[in-house]
C-alpha cells in the first residue's frame, strides 16, 4: 500500500515533460473511465496541467519500470544493454522503388545481367550494405524480392532521356530471392519509396514484415 500511495503522490505532483506524439486507440468504455479518473484527480492534483495524457504517460512509465525489473530479475534481460546493441547495428539493406518494367528487365535480369541502377548511395553507406530490395509500383504496390549485393560500380548507362550518364550500379551475388510473402504498403503512403534515394533497414526486419509500416527504417 505504501508503494502504491507513493506512486499516486508522484502522479499528482508531476508536471509537463517533453514527449514524442504517438497515436493511441482505446475503446469508448476505457476512455470514459479514464476521463472520470482524470476529472477526480484534477480536483486534488497539485499539478496545473493534469490531463488524460498525464495519466496514460504515467501508467506507461510504471509499466516500463515493472516490466524491465521483471525481465532483468527473472530472465537476465537488460533492456538498456539490448537498446545499446540495437542502436549499434548497421543498416544492411537498402530499398529502392521501380516503375513500369524496370523491375523485371533489370532487377530480375530479363533484358540484361541482373543489377540495379541508379543507386544513390553515399560512399559511407556502401560498406554496411549487404542486401538490396525493390518496392514495385502499381499494379503490384509491394516489395516482393531482394538480392545479396556483390559490389557497386560506377558505369555509363543510358538514362530515361536516352542520353548516357554515369550511374552507381549494384551487382548481385546470385539471383534475386523472392520474399516469403509480399510486403504491401499498409499505412505507408506510396510516395514514401519514390524518388532516387533509398530507404535503409535490416534484412531481418524485411523478412519478418508483411506491411511496409512494420519495417524498421533508419530515421536519420
Amino acid at each position: 500500500m505504501e508503494n502504491q500511495n507513493s506512486y499516486f503522490s508522484k502522479l499528482l505532483k508531476s508536471g509537463k515533460t517533453v514527449k514524442k506524439q504517438v497515436a493511441l486507440y482505446l475503446d469508448e468504455a476505457k476512455i470514459e473511465r479514464i476521463d472520470m479518473i482524470v476529472k477526480q484527480f484534477s480536483t486534488i492534483s497539485d499539478a496545473r496541467s493534469f490531463s488524460r495524457n498525464t495519466l496514460i504517460e504515467e501508467a506507461i512509465d510504471k509499466f516500463l519500470e515493472e516490466s524491465e525489473k521483471f525481465l532483468l530479475e527473472e530472465h537476465g534481460l537488460d533492456i538498456d544493454m539490448l537498446l545499446e546493441e540495437e542502436r549499434s547495428k548497421k543498416y544492411d539493406t537498402v530499398i529502392f522503388s521501380s516503375t513500369g518494367r524496370g523491375f523485371e528487365e533489370v532487377f530480375l535480369g530479363e533484358s540484361e545481367h541482373a543489377c540495379w541502377y541508379p543507386c544513390k548511395i553515399s560512399d559511407i553507406r556502401e560498406p554496411d550494405l549487404e542486401y538490396i530490395a525493390i518496392y514495385r509500383g502499381t499494379p503490384v504496390s509491394a516489395i516482393t524480392h531482394y538480392a545479396r549485393i556483390k559490389e557497386f560500380r560506377k558505369e555509363r548507362r543510358r538514362g530515361e532521356n536516352g542520353e548516357y550518364e554515369e550511374y552507381k550500379v549494384c551487382y548481385f551475388e546470385g539471383k534475386a530471392v523472392e520474399l516469403p510473402h509480399k510486403i504491401t504498403l499498409g499505412n505507408k503512403p506510396s510516395i514514401f519509396f519514390r524518388g532516387g534515394g533509398g530507404k535503409y533497414t535490416f534484412l531481418e526486419s524485411l523478412l519478418n514484415a508483411k506491411k511496409a509500416d512494420e519495417i524498421v527504417f533508419d530515421k536519420s
